[in-house]
């Protein structure tokens, strides 16, 4: 969609060509920075901490390599940071916590095998299921945040992939991708108000520019679904 675009409206790339003297300079001047995946990763599946201390770990590695290395960290700034992060922190432990709660009590009721078997008195082909799934996660997350949707919607719709046979991997990595749409389409669009603010665009001339790429976006979950394989790949290759 980005190469059509550009095409039509006649966009150019740099007139520097991109070399490979560019790019290893680039990695060489952000090699600390690059080696944050690795080490965070390397801890885990190497088993010198568990993912809950990972996150710890990235934390003191982030701080030490801007303020030590880089030294663009400052005490003003590690500060705000701060203050960001406990007011998103706030908000999605909420979400958890009400998620959790409704989680338990659709459980609790079989309402996810309620309505797994609902699905399945209307159809059983597997790409109409799909269909019907992937066209009700897209309005979902057109107006709920996607940590709340996956909450909720989990345990619900998790029992239906199963009747039918398709991987939970794969199903996970088509919720994921479908509930991402939202944050490119109103009214919700998360990332629709943060490009508004800093390009100082409307949010309604931005989203009507968004919308070849959430039809792009959903071609593309169409895809991934009909394909098991090209999700399925890499974790199978990795022993999943």
């Amino acid at each position: 969609m980005n190469y059509i675009r550009c095409r039509i409206r006649g966009f150019h790339g740099s007139d520097e060509p991109l070399s490979l003297h560019k790019v290893a300079c680039a990695c060489y001047k952000g090699f600390w920075a690059l080696m944050a995946p690795v080490v965070i990763l390397g801890g885990i599946y190497s088993g010198f901490f568990t993912p809950t201390e990972a996150a710890i770990v990235a934390i003191f590695y982030t701080l030490f390599v801007g303020a030590a290395i880089y030294r663009e960290l400052d005490l003003r700034e590690v500060v705000k940071a701060l203050d960001t992060t406990t007011w998103l922190s706030g908000r999605v432990l909420l979400v958890l916590f009400t998620a959790t709660i409704f989680g338990r009590i659709l459980v609790e009721n079989d309402v996810p095998g309620t309505i797994a078997g609902g699905v399945l008195s209307l159809t059983t082909n597997i790409y109409a299921i799909w269909a019907m799934v992937i066209g009700m996660l897209l309005i979902i997350g057109m107006f709920m945040e996607t940590l709340a949707a996956i909450m909720i919607l989990v345990p619900v719709m998790l029992p239906v992939a199963y009747m039918v046979g398709i991987d939970p991997i794969h199903f996970g990595i088509v919720m994921i991708c479908t509930l991402s749409v939202g944050f490119q389409t109103p009214p919700l669009g998360e990332n629709l108000f943060i490009a508004s603010g800093i390009s100082g665009v409307s949010i309604e001339r931005i989203s009507l520019r968004a919308i070849p790429f959430a039809i792009a976006s959903v071609t593309a979950i169409f895809i991934i679904a009909s394909f098991p394989a090209l999700a399925l790949w890499l974790p199978r290759m990795l022993g999943y």
